[in-house]
C-alpha cells in the first residue's frame, strides 16, 4: 500500500488512472472488480457521513479489464460543494473472489476555486 499526498481545486475534473499489475509486471485482470475512492473529513468517520464515495465497475479500455487499467474520474458537480481543505483519502479494491485491498492512502488538499460559473469560457 502507497501514502500520497493529493491536490485538486474545489468544482474541478480531476482523473486518476491506476493499473495494477502481478507481482512478476503482468496485469490484473480487473474485470468484474469495483474500485472505490472515499473522501473524508477524517479517516475515522462511517463511509455513511463520506464527503464524497466514488465507485467505478466499469473500464474503459478496449479489453474490458484485462489491462489492469482503471480511471477514478472526479466531476465538478463531486466537489462543488466541498468546503477546501485537508481530507483523508482511499483508494480500494474489491476483487470478483470478494477480497479487498486497499491500494492507497492519504490526505488530499482542496483547495478554494475563485471562477463559480463553470461552462461560461469565452461567452461575454
Amino acid at each position: 500500500m502507497a501514502y500520497k499526498k493529493l491536490a485538486m481545486t474545489r468544482g474541478d475534473t480531476k482523473s486518476y488512472a491506476i493499473v495494477l499489475k502481478q507481482s512478476d509486471g503482468t496485469p490484473y485482470n480487473i474485470k468484474n472488480w469495483v474500485i472505490h475512492f472515499t473522501l473524508k473529513t477524517h479517516y475515522d468517520l462511517p463511509d455513511s457521513e463520506a464527503s464524497l464515495m466514488k465507485v467505478v465497475s466499469t473500464f474503459s479500455d478496449t479489453t474490458s479489464g484485462t489491462s489492469g487499467s482503471a480511471n477514478i474520474e472526479l466531476l465538478p458537480v463531486d466537489t462543488a460543494n466541498l468546503d477546501p481543505g485537508e481530507y483523508d483519502y482511499d483508494i480500494a479494491v474489491t476483487t470478483n473472489l470478494g477480497k479487498v485491498f486497499t491500494l492507497m492512502v492519504g490526505k488530499m488538499e482542496l483547495t478554494h476555486d475563485v471562477t463559480r460559473t463553470a461552462g461560461t469560457a469565452g461567452t461575454a
